[in-house]
């Protein structure tokens, strides 16, 4: 489902979001490496100017694109422009983890929902609260100022006491 803003322009759906960043990808390729092959081109005629009109026309097509799109979105594409990488991955019978660009604003939505719904109301403590999925993951992305160091089994999980305060409707900040 894709949201219209005030302006009319559009949120981009998963697979319009894909080409948008297929097109920023191979943007960023043709400007970085035709240079290198700019001698082998000689080879055919026309191939250089083809190659230049390659990145103009994913250029303006980019550009196009960006004009149908809400400004937050065209700051996603920039952030993600100046700190996403791109992973080529060989497909094995293993899956592996990806990596995703979150803004500090969904990301604080998504921990305060977890810790409203879940850790609030948690009772794990020791090995338990040590294994726990969502400690694990708050930890990685809102470390505590202190955190358990595993050696007190009785303790337990460093997120729960400020769970509570955000029930209690209490400003919290880890």
């Amino acid at each position: 489902m894709s949201r219209t803003d005030p302006d009319g322009k559009k949120t981009p759906n998963r697979e319009e979001n894909a080409l948008m960043l297929d097109l920023m990808m191979l943007r960023n390729s043709i400007a970085s490496h035709s240079e290198a092959v700019r001698e082998r081109l000689k080879a055919y005629p026309h191939a250089w100017r083809d190659m230049r009109l390659l990145w103009y026309l994913v250029n303006k097509l980019q550009n196009q694109l960006l004009n149908t799109m809400p400004d937050r979105r065209i700051l996603y594409y920039d952030q993600m422009a100046r700190h996403g990488k791109v992973i080529i991955d060989i497909p094995g019978p293993i899956p592996k983890g990806r990596n995703i660009l979150i803004t500090e604003k969904r990301l604080a939505a998504i921990t305060e929902a977890a810790m409203r719904g879940e850790c609030a109301l948690c009772v794990k403590d020791g090995k338990e609260a040590q294994r726990c999925p969502i400690r694990e993951a708050l930890l990685e992305v809102a470390p505590p100022e202190k955190v358990n160091d595993g050696q007190h089994w009785w303790a337990g999980c460093e997120y729960w006491n400020a769970a509570s305060a955000l029930v209690r409707g209490e400003e919290v900040t880890i």
